[in-house]
């Protein structure tokens, strides 16, 4: 008769469990409020976001968790959890004894399942939620696995303050995930939830430490650790104050995470951790050193993007060297801010030229005052050069040349032949015109990096991104010549590095700019695998003192390149520049029309061979050197020393007795003229 009951009492709760599930479900809404996470590549965390009820909460992986913790957690709470129904029988008889005995709770009973289903639906503890506690706990195991019941425990339990879960308490408390915790680790994270703010190490250190070591006896008793880890951990410092959870490449993992269209709590970059962890610090402290110690560029920030040339993916990205700087206006992500580019779209504009076969590398152009229209360019030295080579012009960065080129060209198909590569560029009133060629429109960092890592990659553009998870309807274009890129690149990685830095074997080709007024310095250099550009300017457009892109943004560049060497090493290119750098076609030896004749032949206008010249006083003759002819760069020598000009025309000085000038011309031919100053007066009386 007493089966017949108990049998007849479980059916009858069994019965009301049923219809309490369906009509009254748990709600477990909860478990799907958490935190999000943006990645790097390799999965390593780079920013993260507290959950709508701004409380740290991230999803957990039991497998991803420390077997001691876990082993530990269930020791101390729930000894019986992988075969008890929700309730554990003996743990509640025992909690009800002493209950009876002592007349007070010492020991609750509640299971992993009971306190998750109290996690889930707070209520005051009394008996009516005890026992509703039970009934949650039976419709858990019903829904739920074991795992699946622990890994939510795991993401709900409390830790202290806002945060909640194993996850986040290993971050703030030991800024570590919870994959390889330490005995005294795992027993103060075991202590916390049973009072989460009253044990807080950061807070109260006496209570905290007691309740820890209060489980690490427990592990000792239970031989989860042995004599030795328990000396150990007992002597352990605990955490004084909360760490900070990661805060890497802001600008993209705000913007990331303000998309609507991304749904995921956990969103995978492109992103190289090691890279841009090590290049936000050197970018930071030199953004401040040009901010504050450098009059020419206070006010300054810095922007950075790399991208990956073979797949188009953004390795780095860094909208300002300090977000949260109010002054500096950090809060701006100037990667896809439009600014003038200054000289750094002449690559292309030369590619183009090379592709239509109207200039080649060597290829000879007077860069002489020229108007064009109503537009009257001039160089960033105010002076000219005369005739040189397209290389020369490029690698010298000259203006009226790469103005004559973009004339030929076109304006508006230029602008036509990059869109379809960066979309949509800033023309003022709309209109192509040549000031194009020195950065008369606006472009952006991203737009410009897209451009070069197509010219890096022999003309194919791939579509950068910075998704890991977003590559279906990416495009890759033919955008240039393989003939044509090469030219280009060939020429810029033999641009001079700036002081300082070596550039060996030619291995970064770089290009610097600098727009009108001085707001916008620029690089942008790249080797066979990746593009790094860089951009320093105010974000409020304002001018800045006079400078240069090569002076402070293309040192940065060649820094850059250092740490991605130890990171990333660049492959060599597969060609040097002596294979595309050949002899130039006859048809194309000099760009003017009216010049493409024999030109005379390299010579010394004045002074003539043979000259004689007398000082006055005792001071060294100066004697004005003036070439014509030839092709230039031109190399002087004076008694044999190479000097360090290449102009046409030059005001020396040469003291007593013979001297000889010798030119060269960038054909290797030459001319000598030999000169005579007699003995100054005063050394004659």
């Amino acid at each position: 008769m007493a089966i017949r009951f108990i049998i007849l009492g479980v059916l009858s709760v069994l019965a009301f469990v049923w219809i309490l599930d369906i009509y009254y479900p748990i709600d477990v809404t909860s478990l799907n409020n958490l935190s999000r996470v943006v990645t790097a590549k390799d999965g390593r965390w780079l920013y993260t976001q507290t959950n709508t009820e701004d409380k740290w909460r991230f999803e957990v992986d039991i497998s991803q968790i420390d077997p001691l913790y876990i082993k530990t957690l269930l020791s101390f709470e729930d000894k019986r959890f992988w075969s008890h129904i929700g309730m554990d029988p003996l743990a509640m008889a025992r909690a009800i004894a002493q209950f009876v005995r002592y007349r007070r709770i010492t020991s609750g009973g509640s299971t992993i399942t009971m306190q998750l289903a109290r996690l889930l639906e707070p209520k005051p503890r009394t008996v009516s939620s005890k026992i509703l506690e039970i009934i949650r706990a039976f419709q858990l195991e019903y829904h739920y696995s074991k795992k699946q019941i622990l890994e939510a425990y795991l993401t709900l339990a409390p830790y202290g303050g806002n945060i909640e879960g194993i996850v986040a308490a290993s971050l703030r408390y030991f800024d570590k995930q919870p994959f390889a915790l330490s005995p005294s680790e795992v027993a103060l994270l075991v202590a916390l939830p049973k009072s989460p703010e009253s044990n807080r190490p950061d807070r109260h250190p006496k209570r905290s430490k007691k309740a820890r070591d209060r489980v690490l006896a427990i592990e000792r008793k239970e031989h989860i650790i042995n004599q030795k880890q328990y000396k150990n951990s007992i002597d352990m410092p605990l955490p004084t104050k909360l760490k900070h959870l990661p805060r890497y490449a802001p600008h993209l993992s705000q913007k990331l995470l303000r998309d609507k269209q991304i749904k995921t709590n956990k969103i995978k970059t492109t992103l190289d951790a090691d890279i841009q962890i090590q290049l936000e610090k050197r970018v930071r402290d030199e953004g401040h050193r040009l901010s504050t110690n450098n009059r020419l560029t206070k006010g300054s920030t810095i922007a950075l993007l790399i991208a990956d040339n073979d797949s188009g993916e953004i390795m780095t990205y860094i909208g300002s060297h300090d977000m949260f700087d109010p002054k500096l206006a950090g809060f701006v992500d100037m990667i896809n801010i439009p600014r003038s580019p200054g000289s750094t779209l002449k690559p292309f504009i030369y590619a183009m030229g090379f592709e239509k076969h109207t200039i080649h590398p060597y290829t000879i152009i007077d860069d002489k005052q020229t108007i064009f229209g109503d537009y009257k360019p001039h160089n960033y030295s105010r002076e000219f050069n005369g005739e040189v080579t397209i290389e020369y012009a490029l690698q010298h960065s000259l203006n009226i040349p790469a103005v004559k080129v973009l004339q030929s060209v076109g304006a508006d198909d230029f602008v036509e032949r990059i869109k379809p590569i960066i979309g949509s560029v800033k023309i003022p009133k709309n209109r192509a015109t040549l000031p194009i060629a020195l950065g008369g429109l606006g472009i952006s960092i991203y737009q410009l990096t897209q451009l070069y890592t197509a010219l890096a990659n022999d003309g194919i553009a791939h579509e950068l991104h910075y998704l890991a998870d977003g590559k279906k309807n990416l495009f890759t274009k033919n955008f240039l010549s393989t003939r044509a890129s090469r030219m280009t690149t060939a020429i810029l990685r033999k641009v001079t590095p700036p002081k300082g830095f070596t550039n060996t074997n030619r291995q970064i080709a770089y290009k610097t700019g600098t727009s009108y007024g001085y707001r916008d310095f620029w690089t942008v250099a790249y080797s066979h695998d990746t593009t790094v550009a860089i951009w320093i300017g105010r974000p409020d457009n304002s001018p800045q003192l006079r400078h240069s892109g090569v002076e402070i943004a293309a040192p940065l560049a060649f820094e850059v390149f250092s740490v991605l060497q130890m990171f990333k090493p660049n492959r060599l290119w597969s060609w040097q520049p002596s294979d595309v750098l050949n002899s130039t076609p006859r048809g194309l030896k000099y760009y003017e029309k009216e010049k493409r004749v024999a030109k005379s032949k390299l010579n010394i206008l004045y002074p003539k061979d043979g000259s004689r010249y007398q000082s006055i006083g005792c001071r060294d003759v100066i004697a004005k050197v003036h070439i014509e002819h030839g092709k230039a760069p031109y190399y002087w020598y004076i008694d044999g020393k190479l000097m360090q000009t290449r102009k046409t025309t030059n005001k020396l000085n040469f003291s007593k007795g013979a001297h000889e000038i010798t030119i060269v011309d960038s054909d290797g031919e030459s001319t000598s003229s030999s000169i005579w100053v007699d003995t100054p007066d005063c050394e004659t009386k």
